[in-house]
């Protein structure tokens, strides 16, 4: 039986989901609108061309005919920007029930820096996922128990004996048949219990004496 729960692995998925939503939302939206969107002309309100690096990029602010309702300001295509500019109207897209969830008919599409910086963080988050597993390699060992373990009190000890032999004192987080896992100051420590008992509940200290295991490389 499992006692330790992997927090880290909810981390990291809560971290992937806050990550991808907005994008996965926005796609959606945009699937929707293609299959089921309705279409009216807006009221325009302002009109901007910016002009950076060379390229020029489109932007209108409009609301729908209610002017209770909130203005929207969206990047055009040149055409729904020449349309706004002489029409002071905008072609938009809509949801039957839903007008917040909205497109000008010229759009100009996914934003390639709103895939460039979903792309860039989800890197992040998988370099994070292999350093934190090659920690966690690299901070666990694993010993065969040579005594029973026995009952112990904090502190948390990790002693070399010499010979191999090691002196793990540490809390209890996992016990199968044969087997037990301690944490033991921020590593986790696999134990072989063989014949020896373990009569240690979960989270309860114990101490276990034991040989360490030679990985090999």
């Amino acid at each position: 039986m499992r006692a330790s729960p992997r927090w880290w692995i909810l981390a990291v998925l809560l971290a992937a989901v806050l990550v991808n939503l907005p994008l996965a939302h926005s796609t959606w939206t945009n699937h929707r609108l293609d299959v089921d969107g309705l279409q009216t002309n807006a009221t325009v309100t302002d009109v901007r061309a910016i002009e950076k690096s060379g390229t020029t990029r489109y932007y209108v602010t409009w609301h729908f005919e209610d002017e209770r309702e909130p203005e929207y300001s969206t990047e055009v295509t040149r055409a729904g920007y020449q349309q706004a500019q002489s029409t002071d109207e905008l072609t938009v897209e809509y949801l039957p029930g839903n007008r917040s969830a909205n497109r000008p008919a010229a759009h100009t599409g996914s934003s390639a820096v709103a895939w460039i910086i979903t792309g860039v963080a989800d890197a992040m988050i998988a370099v994070m996922v292999i350093l934190m597993l090659w920690v966690r390699r690299h901070q666990r060992f694993e010993i065969m128990a040579t005594a029973d373990v026995v009952r112990c009190k904090p502190p948390e000890v990790v002693e070399e004996l010499g010979g191999d032999i090691v002196l793990v004192r540490g809390e209890v987080v996992e016990i199968e048949e044969g087997h037990l896992v301690l944490t033991c100051l921020g590593r986790r420590i696999d134990v072989d219990l063989g014949d020896y008992a373990n009569p240690i509940g979960h989270q309860q200290y114990a101490e276990v004496r034991g040989r360490r295991v030679k990985k090999a490389r």
